[in-house]
């Protein structure tokens, strides 16, 4: 057996950077929420560390992903938007990996395009969460199950809706992923190191954890999500009377959101489970012992926080992903960090490649982690994060946003609209502090960041001087 490590990558999806539990072995007020049960993810950082500032380049599935495949800046990699068009990219993590040696394996979802493309990987065994696509999932559900379709329970995939799961708790897809991904420990190839990413689809919508799941929280204390006192004037008076199901802005009832939140809960906490058993699996591989372990999710969800659902927003719930590292046995660091630096999931692939002794393209634009595992102090790492996302839902939901270990600054091209949030003291981003005189020469500082950021690109969000309102159609497309 070769003695470099192998790594087992994975996600979620949809995942906020605040649902998981807190330690109180890891201390942090940015680890977790003590409600969020969690006690796998919690056991991966004691044995490594969490990275409380890390970020997703751009918060939607397609977009952040093809920034986590290629260690690029969602600008240089055609991801400043959800689209669909196809993937074709120079190189990825699974095939710079393929190329060394790694038996490469993708256990669940992908979001790739089109759904079958491989993008390096060696094999793929596909649950798509995806309407409407026939994927290796949904042909055993039905196969198996007597035709029975996973959203059969008729609450939608990107609904506020949520139910308990209404087959067995072994037909969820949640299961399903990780009884694929066990089998591939079983069944590896001994002689080659293995690079397995297993991406579970929820707890992205639909909410609906095995009824087990959904009673853990049913009867818990669940805030209110906050409100901020600017989101009135960002997005106005568009809330609904009556908001569709799939709507991303909505102030709806205090039961329906608490029920929304029940089953996101649930949907954490049975993906947390279900990382026993792969763990457990992975331990008795043979090898196992010799695996670096990274957590990570795409993007968040903003659960109605500021009235706001699903993603592609700027603010907390959506834009902060949990990203979690176990090491492998000669990864010499101290275990139990909590690091609080702004990273995001371009970091992924160079500190991936890093760890197995793989040489890092050039044009790759994220940096090593390993870096901060080795001096989380260290002066030459990115002082501020940068991630942005186009108009999505509405021509105005566009955003562009820096962020530091303290301090968001969000514009929105569409409008002009800036923010600026102290997520130390305000860490639900409630309090827009940018017409405060006292923060004036702060603003503009984040504000000329953006600036210099932004020129030359071809929306024209800047002229090197000043930010430059787009319309939609100008902007991302």
């Amino acid at each position: 057996m070769t003695e470099r490590p192998n790594v087992l990558l994975i996600t979620t999806d949809q995942h906020r950077g605040d649902s998981i539990g807190a330690d109180p072995a890891c201390p942090s007020d940015r680890h977790g929420d003590p409600l969020v049960h969690t006690p796998n993810l919690n056991a991966l950082v004691r044995d490594g560390a969490i990275f409380t500032r890390a970020y997703t380049p751009a918060p939607s599935s397609i977009p952040a992903r093809r920034c986590l495949w290629t260690g690029k800046r969602p600008a240089s990699v055609d991801a400043t938007t959800y689209h669909g068009r196809e993937w074709e990219f120079e190189s990825t993590l699974p095939g710079l990996l393929r190329e060394a040696g790694y038996q490469t394996r993708l256990t669940g979802k992908t979001h790739s395009i089109p759904a079958g493309n491989h993008f390096g990987f060696e094999e793929t065994v596909l649950h798509s969460g995806l309407s409407g696509l026939e994927d290796d999932y949904s042909r055993w559900l039905a196969r198996e199950r007597d035709g029975a379709d996973e959203i059969g329970h008729g609450v939608g995939r990107n609904s506020w809706d949520a139910r308990p799961w209404h087959l067995s708790e072994r037909d969820h897809p949640t299961n399903w992923t990780t009884d694929r991904a066990i089998e591939f420990f079983e069944n590896r190839d001994p002689t080659r190191p293995f690079f397995h990413y297993v991406s579970y689809v929820r707890p992205h919508q639909p909410y609906d954890p095995p009824q087990v799941y959904w009673d853990m929280y049913a009867d818990r204390d669940i805030a209110d999500p906050p409100v901020g006192e600017w989101a009135k004037e960002v997005y106005g008076d568009r809330v609904p009377d009556h908001p569709g199901l799939n709507a991303w802005l909505a102030d709806l009832p205090t039961e329906v959101v608490r029920r929304a939140r029940i089953g996101y809960y649930g949907s954490v906490t049975h993906v947390d489970h279900q990382l026993n058993r792969l763990l457990r699996a992975l331990g008795r591989t043979d090898g196992g012992e010799n695996t670096l372990v990274i957590f990570a999710s795409d993007h968040g969800d903003m659960l109605g926080d500021h009235n706001l659902w699903r993603k592609t927003f700027a603010y907390e719930g959506s834009a902060r992903v949990p990203l979690l590292v176990r090491f492998a046995p000669d990864m010499e660091y101290e275990s139990g960090r909590v690091i609080d630096r702004p990273v995001g999931l371009e970091d992924v692939l160079p500190t991936v490649l890093d760890a197995t002794g793989v040489d890092v393209p050039t044009s790759v634009e994220g940096t090593s982690l390993i870096d901060l595992l080795s001096d989380d102090r260290r002066t030459d790492w990115r002082s501020t994060y940068h991630g942005e996302h186009g108009p999505c839902y509405d021509p105005e939901t566009g955003t562009q946003f820096l962020v530091d270990e303290t301090t968001k600054y969000v514009w929105h091209p569409t409008t002009g609209k800036e923010l600026l949030f102290d997520l130390e003291a305000d860490p639900y981003e409630t309090r827009n502090l940018a017409a405060e005189d006292a923060r004036a020469d702060e603003l503009e500082r984040w504000r000329d960041d953006l600036i210099d950021r932004l020129e030359g690109r071809p929306e024209g969000f800047s002229d090197g001087e000043r930010l430059r309102t787009v319309t939609a159609e100008e902007g991302w497309g």
